[in-house]
C-alpha cells in the first residue's frame, strides 16, 4: 500500500588541472565530464569538472 521512495541527489566534482584543488558542489544541467566551468581562485589554472555522481537518500 505504501512504498518508500528513493532520493537521489546527483553532485558534480570539479578540480584544477594545476593544482589539484577540488570542490563538490550540487549538478547543474549541461554539467559533462572535463568540461572546463572556471579558473581556479589559488593558482588561475583551469578547473574541469571530473566526476559526476549521484548518492541514494530516504531507504
Amino acid at each position: 500500500m505504501f512504498e518508500k521512495k528513493k532520493i537521489i541527489n546527483c553532485y558534480t566534482v570539479d578540480e584544477c588541472t594545476s593544482c589539484n584543488d577540488s570542490s563538490q558542489r550540487k549538478f547543474k544541467l549541461g554539467d559533462y565530464l572535463f568540461k572546463q566551468v572556471s579558473s581556479c581562485k589559488s593558482c588561475d589554472g583551469k578547473v574541469i569538472v571530473t566526476k559526476i555522481f549521484g548518492e541514494t537518500m530516504g531507504q
